[in-house]
């Protein structure tokens, strides 16, 4: 865990299902980096502190509000540590929901993905993500295969990493 938040046990009880089928592509770090081993990074949802916190190019990231109910799911895939934060500004710069996502999306909780995952072992993660936590916002998620999980595409895809550019988002993600 990261930022100084202690996970909360009901998001901690929704994310189990979730870690349990993405967690063999997850990057899971050694004690060093403050998680303590944890590949769930928390922190309040807020750009600044996102980039400050979660430096992964790579990951699947849940949006809670104040009572721990799921918002909204997403994924990135790009060039740089600050990925992540970089995309949720751009949620909250969106003209027609930004205002209310700034609102109402509190706490974040990244998971990210090892070290040059595969556009396709992402998307497939976010779309498991969401299917699992079923959020109230958004609705775009990829579309999964129920005989695949992110860990099949991940041995079948190989170790390679499909950017979608420096401000590109991966599919789904409004």
């Amino acid at each position: 865990m990261s930022a100084g938040l202690v996970l909360p046990s009901q998001i901690q009880r929704a994310l189990q299902p979730v870690l349990r089928l993405v967690s063999p592509v997850l990057d899971v770090p050694a004690g060093r980096d403050g998680r303590e081993g944890s590949p769930v990074v928390v922190c309040r949802a807020r750009p600044d502190t996102v980039r400050r916190y979660v430096a992964a190019s790579c990951a699947v990231y849940v949006a809670w509000d104040s009572r721990r109910g799921c918002r909204y799911v997403g994924s990135v895939c790009r060039e740089g540590a600050g990925a992540v934060g970089d995309r949720l500004a751009e949620h909250y710069a969106h003209p027609a929901t930004g205002v209310l996502r700034r609102g109402a999306w509190c706490v974040l909780t990244v998971l990210p993905l090892a070290d040059q995952a595969a556009l396709e072992v992402v998307r497939s993660a976010e779309g498991w993500t969401a299917r699992l936590l079923d959020p109230v916002d958004g609705s775009a998620h990829p579309r999964i295969d129920l005989a695949k999980t992110p860990a099949d595409l991940a041995l079948r895809a190989g170790r390679r990493t499909d950017f979608t550019g420096s401000g590109g988002a991966v599919e789904g993600v409004a």
